[in-house]
């Protein structure tokens, strides 16, 4: 499906960035698509991190990041003794960076699809991650995922990301 030397989907060249990144409002079934198209174009081609919801008794109370291949941390509780906050969520920054660029990193390394689920606010508290999504898409991989409606100066750059002159 994937040939990684000369980007081709079902056997035609792509002339346009590959990162399709898919957006709405919170509990639309995002991450739930994500993970049905990790499941039907094979895990073994994709890698990189997706982001679930931690409940209790129906509530929300945290996220987590969950690798392809299942590994997972959590990165914000409502609990959670961190001074970074993100609406009531306790976000912790240096677990999210050490997991998700780690994984992106392997994923970069084996993997045709890169699955970055989610590039939210938590998410871009962090330099070095949003480093990382930039590198990745600037360098034409083919990146599966979501990204919020709402307004934020780092996501924006990524939403509205214009090609360059150098990609036909």
């Amino acid at each position: 499906m994937f040939e990684q030397s000369k980007h081709l989907v079902a056997g035609k060249p792509l002339n346009a960035k590959t990162a399709f990144l898919v957006t709405g409002k919170p509990r639309l079934g995002k991450t739930t698509m994500i993970k049905k198209l990790i499941h039907l174009v094979g895990p073994d081609l994709c890698g990189g991190f997706y982001t679930e919801e931690i409940t209790n008794a129906g509530d929300r109370i945290g996220f987590r990041c969950v690798a392809v291949d299942g590994e997972s941390v959590e990165i914000a509780n409502v609990e959670s003794a961190s001074p970074i906050r993100v609406g009531r969520y306790g976000v912790e920054v240096e677990k999210f960076e050490d997991f998700a660029i780690h994984k992106l990193r392997d994923a970069l390394s084996s993997k045709k699809i890169i699955v970055i689920d989610e590039l939210g606010f938590m998410q871009m508290l962090s330099a070095s991650f949003q480093s990382m999504v930039q590198e990745i898409i600037r360098d034409g991989r083919i990146v599966l995922g979501t990204i919020p409606v709402e307004s934020h100066p780092e996501i924006d750059t990524i939403k509205y990301r214009k090609k360059s002159a150098s990609s036909a």
